[in-house]
């Protein structure tokens, strides 16, 4: 088992990010010290690194939650969960696309400034 510190430091997220998942309701409740310190296990931070990874990718706090339901629901709720992955594959795409079309911007620009245009 983990302590709170550990895993933010392991998973490189704030202690106070994990406290807000867990408030709400995207990570089960976690198991307690007897100082009643929060303690984590291996599953608790594989499933912490895939929120930080879907949080990274633009889905939200509500969507996660929704995947998070599914999950726990089993696996007849393996379609709904796809779905949802598939959604947010599509928007990451879009968002890489997006981004790709704004670097050859940034390019063009600097290689005008770099032949001696002004503008």
């Amino acid at each position: 088992m983990l302590t709170i510190g550990e895993v933010a430091k392991k998973v490189e997220i704030a202690i106070g990010a994990i406290r807000f998942y867990e408030r709400k309701g995207l990570l089960k409740p976690a198991a307690r010290s007897d100082q009643n310190n929060r303690l984590y296990s291996d599953d608790d931070l594989n499933w912490l690194v895939f929120i930080k990874c879907l949080r990274e990718t633009g889905m939200s706090v509500e969507d996660i939650k929704k995947y998070y339901d599914k999950v726990n629901e089993g696996t007849s709720t393996l379609p709904e969960r796809i779905k949802l992955i598939q959604d947010q594959r599509q928007k990451l795409l879009k968002d890489i696309e997006e981004k790709e079309a704004q670097l050859v911007h940034l390019d063009n620009k600097l290689q005008r400034y770099y032949r001696g245009e002004n503008y």
